[in-house]
């Protein structure tokens, strides 16, 4: 690279880092983030564990809940089991909707997964609640909005909130601190390439 391309290079780095640095220095709020995760792609759910998996690192106390999932195994919640004694996990363990097939049954499972939930979002000592795939819920009418987006807002101004799961409704985009959305791009399932434990789950 010749001199005028590596001047030019650092003088876009300076300004740059100029940005970045203002912008920090404009963030100086300290409190509890709603993180929404969205979208068809894959990686919701990953996201999400990766983020409590950071805060473990800091010795921060955890709740899961897991809407939908819970009749498979999967490697993040086996590892949550045997390494990680400061996260309180529930699972609503009744697997896919499309599996079960039976409204009432669904419902009922949705409301004892909810009880956990909200219990969480009321308790101090948890810095960060993942609520997994909590989108279907309110998707199949299984949970109340207002009662969630009430739960969530008034839970301890330091909680950090995580909401995964396809085709959020805007009440919790609306809401929502930060907003990711994943898109579907390319599947290797659509290919015909079965899941595979360690990557998929």
């Amino acid at each position: 690279m010749d001199e005028q391309k590596k001047q030019n290079h650092n003088e876009r780095m300076q300004r740059k880092k100029a940005v970045v640095d203002a912008g920090i220095e404009r963030a100086q709020i300290e409190r509890g983030v709603f993180v929404l995760i969205t979208g068809n792609g894959k990686g919701k759910s990953t996201s999400a564990f990766g983020t409590l998996y950071r805060a473990l690192g800091y010795g921060h106390r955890a709740g899961v809940v897991q809407f939908i999932k819970g009749t498979q195994a999967s490697g993040e919640v086996t590892f949550l089991r045997q390494h990680a004694p400061l996260v309180e996990y529930h699972a609503m363990a009744t697997g896919f909707t499309w599996n079960t097939q039976n409204w009432d049954n669904d419902k009922a499972a949705a409301d004892q997964a909810w009880a956990q939930a909200e219990r969480m979002l009321q308790d101090p000592s948890l810095n960060l609640v993942v609520l997994d795939e909590l989108t279907y819920m309110l998707k199949y009418n299984y949970l109340d909005m207002s009662g969630v987006l009430d739960a969530i807002r008034a839970r301890p101004s330091h909680q950090h909130v995580i909401v995964t799961g396809r085709a959020a409704k805007p009440e919790l985009i609306e809401l929502a601190d930060t907003v990711s959305e994943i898109r579907d791009v390319k599947h290797a399932f659509n290919a015909g390439v079965k899941a595979q434990a360690g990557l998929d789950f």
